[in-house]
C-alpha cells in the first residue's frame, strides 16, 4: 500500500486540481492532469495543459486566492454607493422620501453629519440612533420622523414641520428650531435641550417636563410665521 506521506501528496494533488477547475470554471476542459505512479518513488504530479506557460499557471493561483477579496471590494463599492445617495440627499421612498422606510438602505444607526436634507419630504423616516451633527433640515417636512436617541447636534431645523416627531433621549444641544412647527412631537426626559434657538416656533400639543419647559420658556420669544400661534403661548408659559 501507500505510505502517509505519498497519500498525503495525493491529497494535495487532487486539492490542486480541484483549485484550478473551480477558478477556470467553463474553461475547465483546458486543465489536465498527471498522476504518476513509479515503482520506486511513487509521486503525484498536477499540472495544466501546454496551453499555459508557468505565468498563466502562477496568475491562476492569485487569482483564486484574491476571488474572495474581490467579491468582498464588489460588495464594499456598492453599499458606498447606497449609503452615498443619502448623504447627499438623493434616498427616497417615493418622491423625496427617504429610503428607510421600504428599501432599508440605513438613515437609522448611521453617520449623516454634514449632510443637506433642506426642503425634502421626510415624513415618517426613522433616523434613530443616527449621528446627524450639523445637518441642514431647513425646511423639511420630518412629520412623524424619528430621531429617538440620535445626535443632532447643531443640526438646522429651521422652517421645518415636526409635527408628531419623535425626538425622545435625542440630544438637540445647540440645534436651530428657529420658525419650526414642533406640534405633537415627542420630547422625553432624556432628550437634551441646551442652547437652543426656538425664536417664532410653535410647541402645540407636545409635552415637556418641567425642568425642560423652565428652560424653553426662559428663551422662548416671536411667533410662528405659519400657524400664527406664539412661542411662550405653545409652550404655556
Amino acid at each position: 500500500g501507500m505510505s502517509s506521506s505519498q497519500v498525503l501528496r495525493a491529497g494535495a494533488a487532487l486539492v490542486c486540481l480541484s483549485a484550478l477547475a473551480v477558478y477556470f470554471g467553463s474553461q475547465s476542459s483546458y486543465v489536465s492532469s498527471t498522476i504518476r505512479t513509479t515503482p520506486s518513488v511513487r509521486r503525484v504530479r498536477c499540472a495544466a495543459a501546454q496551453e499555459f506557460d508557468s505565468s498563466s499557471r502562477r496568475t491562476a493561483v492569485i487569482g483564486l486566492m484574491f476571488g474572495l477579496g474581490q467579491a468582498a471590494a464588489k460588495q464594499a463599492k456598492a453599499t458606498f454607493a447606497s449609503d452615498s445617495k443619502i448623504s447627499m440627499g438623493a434616498a427616497s421612498t417615493g418622491g423625496e422620501r427617504a429610503v428607510a422606510a421600504q428599501s432599508g438602505i440605513a438613515t437609522r444607526g448611521v453617520i449623516l453629519d454634514y449632510s443637506d436634507f433642506s426642503g425634502k419630504d421626510l415624513a415618517g423616516v426613522s433616523f434613530q440612533q443616527s449621528i446627524v451633527r450639523k445637518t441642514n433640515f431647513r425646511k423639511a417636512d420630518l412629520s412623524g420622523a424619528s430621531f429617538f436617541d440620535a445626535d443632532v447636534f447643531g443640526s438646522d431645523f429651521s422652517g421645518a414641520k415636526l409635527e408628531g416627531t419623535n425626538f425622545e433621549s435625542a440630544n438637540l444641544e445647540k440645534a436651530n428650531l428657529e420658525g419650526a412647527i414642533i406640534t405633537e412631537a415627542y420630547i422625553s426626559g432624556t432628550t437634551v435641550l441646551k442652547d437652543l434657538n426656538i425664536k417664532d416656533s410653535d410647541w402645540t400639543d407636545t409635552f415637556i417636563r418641567k425642568d425642560q419647559l423652565k428652560y424653553l420658556c426662559s428663551i422662548a420669544e416671536g411667533t410662528n410665521p405659519e400657524t400664527g400661534v406664539s412661542t411662550r403661548e405653545s409652550l404655556n408659559c
